[in-house]
């Protein structure tokens, strides 16, 4: 979290400020962290069986700006994650403690963790749901009446039918575009699903789109920013086993990738957590692809965005972006700003339309508020490639 002192020269914002009232239970439950969520797979325990190995785990996963893990649930593990500041998302498709095909064992579990501050949340699906919405919503209203102080996820494979479970805290889906294509569909469905849910969503990376150890590190970093402009809340990545070495538990040369991505994002979080759903999502005309190729077509908004209104109170004049635009507990507007390029920085100008008092652009190195001041309505920056940029505007 930021300084006290740099939060109050702008004023604290409060969480989901910007989105409609919701319901008291679900407002307990949400998590105030923004997720990075390491895993080693899922419905099975993949994770160290001994105290000794699995605190050196922990103890790597902080340093790799991870704060959460998906596991299995034992009582010497939630301990130890107490003692490493590391949450739990607790993995209710493991057999001791199936969710449907355990529910005795399931419902012990989830009772004995009512006032746990470690828990995270809890895992509940994570696949295709094949139109089998109302299973999911029964094992999420199962958990909520042994635990409604902490959140329930599921998610999908593409997003298609996520919209259609009853009362998430937390809904998610795979997302491989760079391999498998659908990127922005099934963003903006995600994104849908969460609004009409009044949840938030997650996502379940790809960690190895591109060559590890050379252009890996961009594709995640775009994938996981171009998210975070549309109101992801946390995310974690798909497990491929050669992420961390498994006697050593030092990271190999994709942990070191994907802990990158990680400290691009950790500084973000908590502001990017009170900021709630998105009030509006736009992008610009681009020129480039996200693979820095140029489109070969006159310069387009990607069709499945809007395109910034021409009598929007921000106009950007320079620069390839997707603008997520949101508002804080004071009714100032805050900006997320997405390079388009995965490759290439971005030479941002924008031009503000009304009288602008303040533009704040958040400094994730000192982790704070850096104030510019418009000249002729005007602001300049760079967003490095790949890369995410928030902005809080005081008029």
């Amino acid at each position: 979290m930021i300084a006290t002192s740099c939060r109050l020269s702008w004023g604290l914002l409060v969480l989901f400020a910007a989105t409609p009232l919701l319901h008291a239970n679900k407002d307990k439950r949400r998590p105030t962290d923004f997720g990075i969520i390491f895993q080693m797979g899922y419905a099975a325990d993949a994770f160290p069986r001994e105290p000794e190995a699995f605190a050196k785990l922990l103890g790597a996963v902080k340093a790799a700006n991870y704060n959460a893990i998906l596991c299995k649930h034992e009582p010497w593990r939630e301990e130890l994650c107490r003692k490493h500041g590391v949450k739990m998302m607790v993995d209710l498709l493991v057999a001791d403690h199936h969710v449907y095909k355990n529910v005795e064992a399931a419902e012990k579990l989830c009772t004995s963790l009512l006032g746990s501050e470690v828990i995270y949340a809890y895992h509940v699906w994570s696949d295709r749901m094949g139109g089998r919405m109302d299973g999911r919503s029964r094992d999420i209203a199962n958990v909520h009446k042994w635990d409604p102080n902490h959140a329930v996820y599921v998610g999908d494979y593409g997003a298609r039918e996520i919209g259609g479970v009853k009362d998430p805290d937390l809904v998610g889906y795979y997302d491989f575009h760079w391999k498998r294509g659908g990127h922005w569909r099934h963003l903006m469905r995600a994104r849908d699903a969460a609004v009409k849910t009044e949840s938030f969503f997650l996502k379940y990376a790809d960690g190895a789109p591109g060559k590890i150890g050379v252009g890996n590190y961009n594709r995640v970093l775009y994938t996981i920013s171009m998210s975070v402009a549309c109101g992801l809340k946390g995310y974690t990545f798909h497990h491929t086993g050669g992420e961390i070495d498994k006697q050593t538990w030092e990271w190999q040369t994709l942990g070191t990738d994907l802990s990158r991505v990680n400290a691009m994002i950790a500084p973000l979080g908590p502001e990017v957590m009170e900021l709630g759903n998105a009030t509006a999502i736009y992008s610009t005309p681009i020129t480039r692809t996200a693979k820095n190729r140029p489109t070969e077509a006159d310069p387009a908004v990607p069709p499945e965005f809007k395109g910034i209104p021409g009598d929007f109170n921000v106009q950007v004049q320079s620069g390839e972006v997707v603008m997520g635009v949101y508002r804080d507990a004071e009714g100032r507007q805050a900006l997320l700003l997405a390079n388009h390029n995965a490759y290439e920085p971005q030479k941002m100008e924008l031009l503000f339309k009304d009288k602008v008092a303040d533009v704040a652009r958040f400094d994730r190195e000192g982790r704070q508020w850096k104030n510019s001041r418009p000249e002729n309505g005007k602001v300049a920056f760079e967003i490095p490639p790949a890369a995410v940029e928030l902005l809080l505007v005081k008029r």
